[in-house]
């Protein structure tokens, strides 16, 4: 789910996590599922992986 939206439960599919190494700090790769779009999102967005 879009951490952003809460309530327009927009669904999609992690295809990728990305590390950054400079500021250790991840980001993932969503394909949005209502409109196959992709989309990069930051971990300061949606909090913490659990690895």
């Amino acid at each position: 789910m879009d951490p952003r939206h809460l309530t327009a439960r927009r669904v999609g599919r992690v295809i990728c996590i990305r590390s950054n190494p400079a500021c250790l700090m991840r980001s993932i790769v969503v394909r949005w599922d209502d409109d196959d779009d992709e989309e990069e999102l930051e971990e300061i967005e949606f909090g913490p992986l659990k690895d």
